[in-house]
């Protein structure tokens, strides 16, 4: 066996370890599930609804977090709410901010303020601006929130100093030993280059992939609970049975507050008081997340949108089964030429490296065999899809001089995700998101052959 092929055993065996260790610290530092106390109308705490969101949904700041703050603020006579139609609310807001806000608290006064004319703004007007400015106001915001429930000590970071050591001492091991494989690997350079000192690259590889291990850990931050954190959310999450118990509560506007008080921010910052954020749009319009009462109640769906994966989603059952052949026909040449090499192959370094190529070809096989299979299977074959689309998203060519398909997320009442359908613009032309619909698909591909127009908007957002 060659330097190279031990060498790369070797730093196989230590990326196991290594992988091995994570593993064990994650699932040790994941935030643990407080369990809820009995049902009450007693506050948990003077901890602000923000700081609630998070400890009772994962340690995870949610969206709700900040409409809960708003209505927080109107409760406590910092702003106001006016009812100015049908499910429409303008935020009335004093020129002079208060003293003794948070910096979170701060963050959506100024917000509001900033968008108000004559001290007053539309409730639909709250969005944080373009997606990528949203972006980053959402990042400051929970930030602060995940500092304040720091500092009262009811969160702490997921990874401590001493597990973040531990992971980087071990990760010197695969990454050195990766790099020493790469530079054992036989080098067919002129002799005019033989005295080279291969030190400083073997160094540099060996950082490059220690970096690329510990952006792993990195990428897994979160919060995590402390002893004090889950007896707080465990008493709020004891209001949380009660007010999730009321059915009228659900239903609650903004304006509401000056009934329930903070209770209704609260209800809103725990997920039971959709009525009053769904009508607090404080954040960029999601693409991917939508809330609906289609269905019998209120919910927030995630939407996606197909491309790749399954494989022809939106494509017509010949066309799947000309594309699958397309990528079976050439990937069957390319892995019977690659299993060819493989068995000429005895240097393990070799062969290890052939085995790796050789999974490329047995994709393609895979992915054209299930693009196969569906078209096949969807001949002659179409089912009804019903219910309301949530969200219409065109796609265009990459000079955005036309459109090339439109996809429609129709939800038809169960469940939490949809998957949106692929039309081409003539089948989805004049069907708007909000609207009641029938689609006519192919069960496997989701290829859309018609819509039927069913009934008027219905909003998305207020429901009616």
């Amino acid at each position: 066996m060659t330097d190279a092929a031990t060498l790369g055993i070797a730093a196989g065996v230590a990326l196991g370890v290594w992988l091995l260790v994570l593993a064990v610290l994650a699932m040790a530092t994941r935030a643990r599930e407080p369990h809820a106390a009995p049902a009450t109308m007693d506050l948990g705490g003077d901890e602000p609804p923000a700081v609630v969101n998070l400890i009772t949904n994962d340690w995870a700041v949610g969206k709700e977090a900040v409409p809960a703050t708003l209505i927080d603020l109107a409760a406590r006579r910092v702003v106001g709410f006016e009812h100015v139609g049908p499910d429409q609310f303008a935020v009335r807001v004093p020129d002079r901010r208060p003293d003794g806000l948070t910096s979170y608290e701060t963050q959506v006064y100024d917000h509001v303020h900033g968008l108000a004319s004559g001290g007053v703004v539309p409730c639909e007007a709250l969005t944080t601006g373009p997606e990528n400015e949203s972006k980053q106001w959402w990042k400051r915001f929970r930030t602060a929130v995940s500092e304040d429930a720091r500092e009262r000590g009811l969160s702490r970071p997921r990874w401590a100093r001493a597990h973040l050591l531990v992971l980087g001492v071990l990760a010197v091991a695969p990454a050195g030993l990766a790099a020493g494989a790469f530079a054992a690997l036989p080098s067919h350079a002129s002799s005019s280059k033989s005295d080279d000192n291969p030190v400083l690259g073997v160094i540099f590889v060996a950082v490059v992939l220690w970096t690329v291990l510990m952006a792993i850990p990195q990428a897994m931050r979160a919060e995590r609970d402390t002893p004090a954190g889950s007896a707080s959310a465990a008493r709020w999450l004891g209001l949380r049975k009660q007010l999730g118990g009321d059915d009228h509560f659900a239903d609650q506007p903004p304006g509401a507050v000056a009934i329930w008080d903070r209770l209704l921010a609260y209800g809103a910052a725990m997920g039971v008081a959709p009525g009053a954020v769904r009508i607090l749009p404080m954040g960029a319009e999601s693409e991917t997340e939508a809330w609906t009462a289609y269905g019998g109640r209120w919910r927030v769906v995630h939407v996606r949108y197909p491309q790749r994966f399954p494989p022809g989603w939106g494509r017509s059952a010949a066309a799947a089964v000309a594309l699958g052949l397309v990528w079976i026909v050439p990937g069957a040449f390319v892995a019977y030429g690659m299993g060819s090499l493989l068995t000429r192959q005895s240097d393990g370094a070799g062969r290890l490296i052939a085995v790796v190529f050789f999974a490329a070809p047995l994709l393609a096989l895979a992915y054209g065999a299930d693009l196969l299979w569906r078209g096949v299977a969807d001949i002659g074959r179409r089912a009804p899809v019903e219910g309301q689309v949530l969200r219409r998203r065109e796609v265009h060519r990459n000079n955005d001089s036309g459109t090339v398909a439109v996809y429609l997320a129709v939800y038809g009442g169960k469940g939490s995700d949809v998957r949106a359908l692929r039309c081409t613009p003539a089948v989805a032309s004049g069907v708007d998101a909000g609207e009641l619909v029938r689609a006519t698909i192919s069960p496997h591909l989701g290829h859309v052959y018609s819509v039927e127009r069913l009934g008027p908007m219905v909003s998305t957002q207020t429901g009616s």
